[in-house]
């Protein structure tokens, strides 16, 4: 048997005795699991210079390191694996040579082995380069699934993400190929595990609360900003302004249809009205609408910027929102950044900076759609009466434009 030959029923072998003997318990030592840890495997070793021999022993070596979870699960699946894999190799008539590399490489991926040779670190860089990608959080919580589920203990969450930095804090890759692929997204991983640790660090400091006699009363959760709150308030702010660039867009058009009118009526129809006087009222009406729906659409567009007077007191007490660029651009830089610090660690003020905010993008809203409202309704109605007085003016005296 050659050796692809081998690799590929090496592959079989390994996904079969997955699906048919490998507990369902074990969600993380999975297929998908074993497939990613070799799609890494053969990453790592395209730029290295290995042997057929070599790299197909790597490859069986990494279908085979978790097999063992079938029988005993965690403990010594290692010693386990290695002895399958022997009992595979042999039974396909490999050679001893080829037997011995594939079990040495199974027993380097033990926590607690180092690896000897660039062999042996390409193989120990593939089982653990999860910690190096983007999906490391979905996969630990699949970790922590499997080891609730096989009896390998009960942890907090906060125990968990101490336990898991730490093991990404002590651990390293060891090739230089792993290192300058894996290793970037890693250290963003250990961020973001430190950023949960730290937030539910912050959290439980600020969740008990004590009664006035001293006695630890129920647990009362402060009302941090959940995503809840957050998804409220923006897609509260994004609507605000998606009906802001709608009011826009539709004074822009009234802008240009009236401005069209009145082009074509200064040029085609005036130079004519003295020929016609029967059709100066009806041009006149015609201006009219065509200056009052201009003049509403550009009210509903006309910037108007507001501002309040500032002062440390108002600002605490809710009155002076810093958040409205009328109200902050009035004051020094240093001063804006002390307030933005203070709404960053006072939640209450922040939502009531927050809630002013819609509430007054919503006033302008108000106003924008109240002379819309008016400026379609007179060109709506001042068209259809100066079109009928065009129409009573020919009726009556038709004259040839």
């Amino acid at each position: 048997m050659t050796l692809k030959e081998l690799r590929k029923k090496a592959q079989q072998f390994a996904q079969q005795y997955f699906e048919n003997e490998v507990s369902t318990k074990y969600v993380f030592h999975s297929n998908a699991h074993t497939r990613e840890v070799v799609d890494a495997g053969r990453l790592l070793s395209e730029e290295l210079p290995f042997t057929d021999e070599q790299s197909v022993a790597l490859e069986i070596a990494l279908w085979f390191h978790d097999l063992g979870y079938a029988q005993g699960g965690h403990e010594d699946h290692e010693q386990r694996s290695a002895e399958l894999a022997a009992t595979f190799l042999r039974e396909n008539e490999a050679e001893e040579g080829l037997i011995s590399t594939v079990q040495r490489l199974i027993m380097v991926t033990r926590g607690d082995a180092m690896p000897k040779d660039i062999l042996e670190e390409v193989v120990k860089d593939a089982d653990t380069s999860h910690i190096g990608s983007k999906s490391y959080l979905a996969k630990l919580g699949l970790l922590r699934s499997e080891w609730e589920a096989a009896g390998r203990g009960q942890y907090s969450e906060k125990d968990w993400l101490k336990l898991n930095l730490e093991f990404l804090q002590r651990h390293k890759y060891r090739s230089p190929v792993a290192r300058s692929i894996f290793r970037s997204r890693k250290r963003k991983n250990i961020l973001k595990l430190q950023k949960q640790l730290q937030d539910l660090i912050d959290f439980e400091e600020q969740s008990v609360d004590l009664n006035i006699d001293g006695d630890l009363s129920e647990r009362l959760f402060p009302k941090k900003a959940d995503r809840g709150v957050e998804t409220m308030f923006r897609v509260t702010l994004r609507n605000h302004n998606n009906l802001s660039r709608i009011a826009d867009n539709k004074a822009n058009i009234m802008l240009s249809i009236n401005a069209i009118m009145l082009s074509i009526v200064v040029s085609s129809l005036a130079p004519k009205l003295d020929a016609n006087p029967h059709l100066i009222i009806p041009t006149v009406m015609l201006i009219v609408v065509c200056m009052c729906s201009i003049i509403m659409a550009t009210l509903s567009t006309r910037p108007k910027v507001s501002s309040a007077n500032y002062s440390d007191e108002k600002f605490l007490d809710s009155k002076f929102n810093i958040l409205f660029f009328g109200n902050f651009m009035q004051l020094p830089i240093d001063k804006f950044e002390w307030g933005i610090g203070k709404l960053m660690n006072d939640e209450q003020l922040l939502y009531s900076s927050l809630s002013k905010d819609l509430y007054y993008l919503g006033l302008v809203l108000g106003k924008k759609y109240r002379y819309l409202w008016i400026c379609y309704n007179i060109f709506m109605i001042g068209l259809g009466i100066s079109a009928l007085a065009f129409i009573v003016a020919f009726v009556l005296a038709p004259t040839k434009i």
